[in-house]
């Protein structure tokens, strides 16, 4: 396999919003942002996750520790965009034409999907081929997008500009 010949199925999507609510305000972007395009990041992450007993043959088991990672990452996830909610906004454009980034609690786009290749069935000489669209997310709407890959690993696209959150 050249690591991009595989299936990705996505199952459960859902939108993870701040923990507390975030008062709507606007965010201009630097003048940089403004100069250059948009660059979207893409951040490919693995966990191993440990099966207790050792047991990899035991599905049940190992589905039932998927879900509650899968729930305490989406917990963590709501309490950081609390002090980070700038990931829980969009980029729209102000009265002028110009890009700016509401800050409006929309929050993350979070997918579950399953994948079926191995890790070491990939590609990472050619990472548009095997990663970028399938293990990570096309980001539709919003800053960030997650998605979590069942036997496989956590993945995050973000759209970056140059501003800094305070």
């Amino acid at each position: 396999m050249n690591g991009g010949e595989f299936m990705v199925r996505v199952g459960r999507k859902e939108v993870v919003a701040a923990a507390l609510p975030v008062q709507e305000h606007w965010l201009p972007l630097s003048n940089l942002d403004l100069l250059l395009p948009a660059v979207d990041v893409s951040v490919f992450f693995c966990y191993k996750i440990d099966i207790p007993d050792g047991d990899v043959d035991d599905e049940e088991e190992y589905f039932r520790g998927f879900g509650s990672m899968v729930r305490a990452l989406k917990r963590g996830m709501a309490e950081a965009l609390v002090s980070y909610y700038a990931f829980g906004g969009e980029v729209v454009s102000n009265s002028v034409g110009e890009a700016e980034l509401l800050c409006n609690n929309r929050g993350v786009d979070f997918m579950e999907a399953q994948a079926d290749v191995r890790l070491d069935g990939l590609n990472f000489y050619n990472p548009d081929l095997s990663i970028e669209g399938k293990l990570v997310p096309k980001k539709k709407n919003g800053v960030l997008s997650v998605q979590v890959l069942k036997r496989f690993t956590v993945v995050a696209h973000l759209y970056l500009p140059l501003w800094r959150l305070t």
